[in-house]
């Protein structure tokens, strides 16, 4: 009998020096979850279970996967489980990133400025809700250009492996200006091309409306005596990450391209609105970052008082360096 009670014994110090397998975990539409590690392709999954054997799942019979972060800095941010529902349940993933920036502007004048965002975000297999806030203060010559904050919370609803449904209110408040606020109200079709261990690619076509408000001032120029106005847009959105392998270095690009339908105020006429970056993350350790990004924010349209037009502002191209952290 001392031999068996031996190799029980080995068995049992070798499960305890042993690394833990990774739980990468798919979701199938038939209910059922398998869990071990994901291999990617572009038609299926192969999953390799940490006993042994592999199974390879079409992409069609998934509804949801999820792969755990790498030892090396997570895509972005790694996140935690929070079993909300219990055990046995689906559990949501929180995850989240904040940085504070400088901004150095070209266009007519060199501008800088300093801003604070910061991201939160709550996914399980059928859901995805998420909260970006910004506030930056800008100066030109001693002089402040812009002040504000943004507030935009979103809803995700997953349609499948890829597809997913976006509603989402975007709350922008200008305090330089007063009463002036921008409410964009969006909905529409998103696909991820990519979702990967160490690449993300999605994008976005939303429909909406964007509301523009400020204080009635009768005794004002025409614009100001209307009191705001609502304008039907058609948004183009793209959000892209992608960590070299086995480095700390992340490749990310993301923004928007926003096209107005329809003009419902004569004297504050928009055409299109284009704000989007590209940028690199050097990850400190596995939660704080440096990073660099060029960015552009341009308006296109004008102001019409009386037949004289104003242009709303030049293209802006900036330079931002930033320190965040993530989890």
């Amino acid at each position: 009998m001392k031999c068996p009670i031996t190799l029980a014994l080995f068995a049992s110090l070798l499960l305890l020096n042993a690394h833990p397998a990774r739980c990468d975990v798919i979701w199938l539409k038939n209910g059922d979850r398998l869990t071990g590690e994901i291999v990617a392709t572009h038609d299926a999954l192969t999953l390799s279970f940490p006993f042994g054997g592999s199974v390879t799942v079409p992409r069609s019979a998934i509804k949801r996967w999820r792969t755990q972060p790498d030892e090396a800095p997570a895509l972005s941010s790694e996140g935690v489980d929070l079993a909300l529902l219990g055990i046995e349940q689906e559990k949501w993933h929180l995850s989240g990133s904040s940085d504070v920036n400088l901004r150095i502007k070209q266009n007519t004048q060199r501008s800088n400025s300093i801003g604070i965002n910061g991201k939160v975000q709550m996914e399980n297999p059928s859901w995805r809700n998420g909260l970006e806030s910004e506030y930056e203060y800008d100066t030109a010559s001693g002089a402040t250009t812009d002040h504000y904050y943004r507030v935009n919370p979103r809803i995700d609803y997953f349609l499948g492996d890829r597809g997913f449904w976006r509603s989402t209110v975007d709350f922008r408040y200008d305090m330089l200006t007063s009463g002036y606020q921008e409410i964009d109200y969006n909905t529409g079709f998103g696909y991820r091309f990519w979702k990967e261990k160490n690449k993300r690619l999605e994008f976005l076509l939303l429909g909406g409306l964007r509301e523009i408000n400020w204080y009635q001032d009768p005794d004002n120029c025409p614009l100001y005596q209307s009191g705001g106005a609502s304008y039907p847009t058609l948004t183009f959105g793209w959000d892209y990450q992608h960590r070299l392998e086995q480095s700390r270095l992340e490749f990310f690009s993301e923004g928007k391209y926003l096209h107005y339908l329809n003009q419902s105020n004569p004297h504050l006429v928009l055409r299109r609105s284009v704000d989007g970056n590209i940028g690199l993350h050097y990850y400190l350790s596995d939660h704080m970052r440096l990073s660099w990004a060029t960015e552009l924010v341009w308006d296109d349209g004008y102001y019409d008082d009386g037949g004289r037009r104003d242009a709303l502002g030049n293209k802006e191209w900036r330079q931002k360096l930033s320190i965040g952290a993530s989890f």
